[in-house]
């Protein structure tokens, strides 16, 4: 006979709790072990605990009622992680989280098959008792195959807010669902944020109070403040709050605001660790030693998906500028980036906490703190940028710090160039293999209505009154009308404050909470070139960045909708479009002199631009000085 109940407990490192719960529980709910079965996985790195329920238990494991298992360690903990296992193991109809100190009287155990008997598969009991910290808001009961489909979020942080998030997740896979609980809305209103978040969604929760039938307390109870009073801890349920509600918000702009909420609290979390925490704590294990950095050279970041055809060229170019090793964040590509960079100063890492849209700069930070000193040089950036060293600066990326740190510079801005292929080449398609040499050009066109360009509010946060130099290299603009900001900060010095940018484009410490345009006027204006538009003419690669575009947890509501009008209709446009604009090869010298713009066709500004432009010359000369 198959149970129907099956209470879960996950333990790792907690045996004398377990000791001290388990005979009691399985005693007491004797008069129910033909319903009831206690599933126990050990997460522990040997297999004592594992034996002494074997020795101590022969009969009720013969008999089903009690189902020792074995999974592995868990390094760091991870309670999400842990109740999912179960999935595999439990065959009761509803499932029942228990913690090793957790009791459950024979009373409780009647009420809920009780429960389930009038309610059926529409039910879910959170047995929290109404005080926070008292070992009791963990535990929860819903249908099992609920619990196999929705679970527990293992991308969230390690600790706090599991249980709420699976309550919210189930609630909206299944809005006829009946939340029991033991005081009046229970947790869902006991907390004021997830009552905030049920009244701004509207979502109506049908609500039956049960008496609390528990006799024993759980063992190991804290205070009420316990998260709040560590770093830490108030870090972790801050993004696992914010992460649960901006996924299961139906509101647009109420996802934005917590994706914003969840990706200051990751921040935090970075703050509260150590290296070597960090590292376990965002990513699985590396495989190897992570490799070493190498004087003279200077270390590359960055986050990749499903970006193969151009790795291989990537890689060469900035080990040819004097670049490595190579920290790269793989956000489970379908061809591993291991397997595409089999190289020993390339180190792939895999992310396990959070998704690319919360947490791209931060699996960054997290990287960077586990490998970088203070005041170590590094660049950040996507697969599809290539930064090259102006001559004026001299032919490695250590010679661009050497530049940077004698002018006193914390980080040097870039400048996003988006390489095109010549009008001939457009015709048949540039070949994948030979993007480099196909897309050979940028635009320099400054003819046609700027207005709405101009006034474009992130032209002016990016560029102020100096928007022309973005506007006459602007191709995605001009092919499809989408504004994607082109400036950028690829290279930096790391503090272990560093605010990196999700898309590279601001950067922050704390004592300079982000860049302002005037940055982008002076000699040290990295050009960086961009092959985002070798994608937008290949078949392949427009299939999967609409793929992307189509999924909320990747990109902001801006850059999505920006990708959905670049990935739209028949390029054919594009290729007319390109045809009646200014073209040139590209040469990165061109870019050291910061006014370059003012000689580009139609951007003539007449005699008071041509003055501004020599004042800013002279200025940019005393700079260059400053920095030989």
């Amino acid at each position: 006979m198959r149970p129907i109940l099956s209470y879960c407990i996950p333990v790792q490192d907690r045996a004398d709790d377990l000791r001290l719960t388990l005979r009691t529980n399985l005693d007491q709910n004797r008069p129910f072990q033909t319903l009831v079965e206690f599933v126990v996985v050990s997460f522990d790195r040997d297999d004592e605990l594992d034996r002494w329920m074997r020795e101590s238990f022969a009969a009720d494991i013969a008999s089903g009622y009690l189902k020792p298992r074995r999974a592995g360690h868990l390094d760091p903990w991870h309670f999400g992680r842990a109740k999912n296992v179960f999935r595999d193991h439990l065959e009761g109809a509803i499932y029942s989280s228990l913690d090793a100190d957790n009791f459950v009287s024979p009373h409780e155990t009647r009420q809920i098959l009780d429960l389930h008997a009038e309610h059926g598969g529409k039910m879910l009991i959170h047995h929290f008792s109404g005080h926070w910290g008292d070992g009791t808001c963990g535990r929860v009961t819903l249908p099992a195959n609920l619990y196999r489909s929705v679970g527990y979020d293992e991308r969230a942080l390690p600790r706090q807010f599991d249980e709420i998030d699976l309550i919210l997740s189930a609630l909206r896979a299944d809005p006829d669902l009946t939340y029991v609980s033991h005081l009046p809305g229970g947790a869902l209103q006991k907390s004021k944020a997830t009552a905030g978040f049920l009244h701004g969604e509207g979502m109506a929760v049908k609500n039956l109070v049960v008496d609390d039938l528990r006799a024993t307390k759980p063992l190991n109870p804290r205070n009420k403040g316990y998260a709040d009073d560590c770093g830490l801890l108030g870090a972790m349920q801050r993004f696992n709050r914010a992460s649960s509600f901006a996924k299961n918000a139906g509101k647009a702009d109420s996802k934005e605001r917590y994706f914003a909420e969840a990706m200051q609290a990751v921040r935090d979390a970075i703050a509260a660790q150590g290296p070597a925490e960090t590292l376990q704590c965002f990513f699985g294990e590396p495989g190897r030693p992570l490799p070493q950095l190498v004087d003279g050279k200077v270390p590359v970041f960055a986050c990749v998906k499903d970006d193969t055809f151009v790795l291989e060229e990537w890689y060469r170019h900035y080990r040819g500028i004097g670049c490595g090793p190579f920290y790269i964040i793989d956000d489970h590509s379908a061809v591993p980036v291991a397997e595409t960079l089999p190289y020993r100063d390339v180190l792939t890492l895999t992310p396990r906490v959070g998704h690319y849209r919360t947490c791209k700069s931060a699996w960054l930070m997290a990287a960077m703190k586990a490998v970088l000193p203070e005041g170590r040089w590094a660049l950040t950036v996507d697969a599809d940028e290539f930064v090259d060293v102006p001559p004026a600066l001299g032919t490695t990326m250590a010679d661009v710090t050497v530049a940077a740190s004698a002018a006193g510079r914390s980080w040097l801005p870039g400048m996003l160039v988006d390489m095109l292929p010549a009008a001939l080449e457009l015709s048949s398609g540039p070949a994948r293999a030979s993007f480099l040499r196909a897309f050979d050009r940028h635009l320099l066109d400054g003819k046609g209505d700027s207005t709405a360009y101009r006034c474009n509010k992130s032209v002016r946060w990016a560029f102020g009154d100096r928007w022309r130099a973005s506007y006459c290299i602007d191709a995605r603009y001009r092919i499809a009308g989408t504004v994607d900001v082109l400036r950028k900060v690829p290279l930096v010095k790391y503090r272990q404050d560093i605010r990196i940018h999700h898309g590279f484009h601001d950067l922050g410490y704390s004592d300079q909470p982000n860049v302002q345009p005037d940055d982008w006027r002076g000699p040290l204006l990295l050009p960086m070139r961009h092959y985002k538009l070798v994608k937008l003419f290949d078949a392949e690669e427009r299939r999967r960045m609409a793929e992307h575009a189509g999924l909320s947890f990747v990109h902001d509501r801006k850059t999505t909708a920006n990708l959905r009008t670049l990935v739209a209709g028949d390029r054919s446009t594009a290729w007319e479009k390109l045809e009646t604009l200014e073209t040139v090869e590209y040469d990165p010298s061109l870019f050291s002199d910061p006014e370059f713009f003012h000689a580009v066709p139609g951007m003539s500004g007449g005699w008071g631009s041509f003055l501004r432009r020599g004042i800013r010359a002279m200025r940019g000369k005393d700079e260059a000085r400053r920095t030989t």
